[in-house]
């Protein structure tokens, strides 16, 4: 995008433009019947005063108090449709944003922190508020009230007009002068900001780990560190805004200086009129405050910008998983699975002599109802091969066929709705565990439900909670135990009746118990689909029908585990290490 984020933002408002154009209509009228005021002021000191006119003084009263009571009402009228359009603005675009964010591919949060993400929607769309209701009240009202004042003052007298614009072009320079360096500060300030947010979310979702690590008083010490130097960064922006604020003041009041005295050369010379004098004096109130506050205004804008540009980077971004214009939904899946020389690489950015690293040149297949194990050293590529199974990444060259299609000819959606996948840490959603079961098949029963949590060991603990199926869990499911956590994986996975599943890592970090009854739901499930299990413990995978053995991004091994024992490689080696340390 080449455009301005500004000119973005008026795009923004273009579905607002009624209660806008209503709210800037209110201004207008509001700010117009205030500038009577200093005009009948005068009236009352040439005219009503003089010539003590009861009649006069008492029309002129009426008059100016009908004024203000008119533009009390307008201006909380105004007030109510700007805020109202502001916040519809602001609500639709935060919607925008959470529904782009769900287009995007696994790659934009493996390398985005999440404090940054959820600054874009709450803090940078706030910035936007701000720009909507406060700074355009502000700057069309001052507007019109310098350049309808400044016109007036010209056709009362021109000379005291002409020195009252003499001290403007200061104030334009002072804008000027600062506007580059408000506009960086502004973004460092944004930028470290991102930072600490990012680091608080990280460290309150990890309170366990920290207090486990007694690592408390260090952590108090980065924070505050992060907390200073945004601080130091404010503080500058406060300053600068200040210096800006103090020079307009400054400059606003040798111009009413100015006008003072050559006004009162001229009422002692008897060429204008005391209450001539006192309304033009008046005016000029209504001149330089405004110009003063468009220096607020200014920072308040470049605040709103700085906003702008990182709200509209993250709509700007793409996602790298996406359906082809001729992509077609999948049919009822068998689940024939096959990958077809599969490269592919996390970093694509980064510059590689020899290829893609994560995964290189991986083929093989598995028919429909096959369980698959995959086994590997860490790093090795396991969780590579389900993520593209998935299709939370798309390969690098190669083909992922599922019963003959090209995932990337194919509908994600209609692909996904047909699998269920267990991972090593499950999260489990604020709300009830029957809200969690249904998670993938919303409109499911209590009984789909019921059956669901049987098959997956998880029935039998669920009816024993004080609320059974309707009690609510904490945040990432924290009050309950892996293994439940676990089972309750399972049966939501299973409630949408894929017919591929994946395990990964399923049973890891489990005590004996609860990696047995995971175990034995596990087998269950997997009758009549085509399974794919990554496991440490190669005692849980030994009745697979087909084992596929990982080594630095390349498919080593292949085969059942009575053909990798006698073939005495990879597998051969962990299994005798790990029955040794077993033993």
């Amino acid at each position: 995008m080449n455009r301005s984020p500004f000119r973005r933002f008026l795009g923004l408002c273009r579905p607002h433009a009624a209660k806008i154009s209503l709210g800037v209509g209110l201004i207008l009228m509001a700010t117009l019947l205030t500038l009577p005021a200093p005009w009948i002021l005068k009236l009352i000191i040439d005219k009503a005063l003089p010539q003590k006119d009861l009649g006069l003084l008492a029309r002129l009263l009426t008059l100016f108090s009908a004024l203000f009571i008119l533009r009390a009402w307008l201006t909380m009228v105004r007030n109510r449709v700007l805020q109202n359009a502001a916040m519809r603005l602001v609500c639709d675009l935060r919607i925008h944003l959470f529904a782009h964010l769900q287009t995007l591919s696994l790659r934009y949060y493996d390398r985005t922190h999440t404090g940054q993400t959820v600054s874009r929607i709450s803090q940078d769309t706030g910035e936007v508020y701000n720009l909507t209701n406060g700074f355009l009240i502000n700057l069309i009202a001052d507007s019109v009230t310098v350049v309808a004042v400044i016109g007036f003052l010209f056709y009362v007298d021109w000379r005291l007009a002409a020195a009252t614009c003499a001290v403007m072009p200061l104030f334009v320079f002072n804008y000027l002068y600062n506007r580059r360096r408000m506009r960086e500060e502004s973004r460092t300030h944004r930028q470290n900001w991102d930072r600490v947010m990012g680091f608080l979310h990280e460290k309150v979702s990890s309170a366990r780990v920290i207090k486990s690590f007694v690592r408390e008083e260090g952590e108090i010490t980065t924070f505050s560190s992060g907390i200073n130097a945004d601080f130091f960064n404010y503080s500058r922006i406060v300053m600068r805004n200040t210096k800006l604020a103090v020079i307009a003041d400054l400059l606003g009041s040798v111009g009413a200086l100015i006008v003072l005295g050559y006004g009162g050369l001229l009422v002692i010379r008897g060429e204008m009129g005391v209450g001539t004098l006192v309304a033009f004096n008046a005016y000029i109130a209504f001149v330089f405050p405004p110009i003063v506050r468009f220096v607020d205004l200014a920072t308040v804008f470049q605040r709103a910008i700085t906003g702008l540009e990182n709200v509209f980077a993250l709509l700007d971004t793409k996602p790298e998983v996406t359906d082809l214009p001729d992509a077609v939904p999948l049919p009822p899946l068998r689940g024939d699975v096959e990958f077809r020389r599969v490269s592919f690489d996390y970093d694509v950015e980064a510059s590689r002599p020899g290829g893609p690293r994560t995964l290189r040149d991986v083929s093989f297949s598995v028919r429909a109802g096959q369980v698959a194990a995959i086994v590997g050293p860490s790093g090795s590529g396991k969780s590579t091969i389900i993520n593209l199974l998935a299709r939370f990444y798309d390969p690098a060259s190669g083909e992922v066929l599922v019963d003959g299609h090209d995932l990337r000819k194919a509908t994600a959606d209609s692909f996904r709705r047909q699998i269920g996948i267990v991972l090593q840490e499950n999260v489990l959603f604020s709300g009830t565990l029957e809200d969690n079961l249904k998670y993938g098949k919303p409109e499911a029963t209590r009984e789909e439900i019921i059956a669901a949590a049987t098959v997956a060991n998880a029935h039998e603990f669920i009816v024993k909670l004080p609320d059974g199926y309707s009690t609510v869990v904490g945040e990432r499911g924290a009050q309950m135990s892996g293994g439940q956590r676990q089972r309750i994986a399972i049966a939501r996975a299973i409630i949408k009746n894929p017919r591929i599943l994946i395990f990964d890592e399923a049973t890891s970090a489990l005590d004996l118990a609860s990696e047995r009854l995971i175990q034995q739901a596990m087998e269950r499930v997997m009758q009549g689909r085509t399974t794919f299990v990554i496991a440490h413990r190669l005692s849980t995978v030994q009745k697979a029908d087909l084992i596929l053995v990982m080594d630095q991004g390349r498919l080593a091994e292949r085969g059942t585990h009575v053909e990798l024992l006698a073939l005495g490689g990879i597998y051969a080696r962990l299994h005798a290490l790990q029955f040794a340390e077993t033993d």
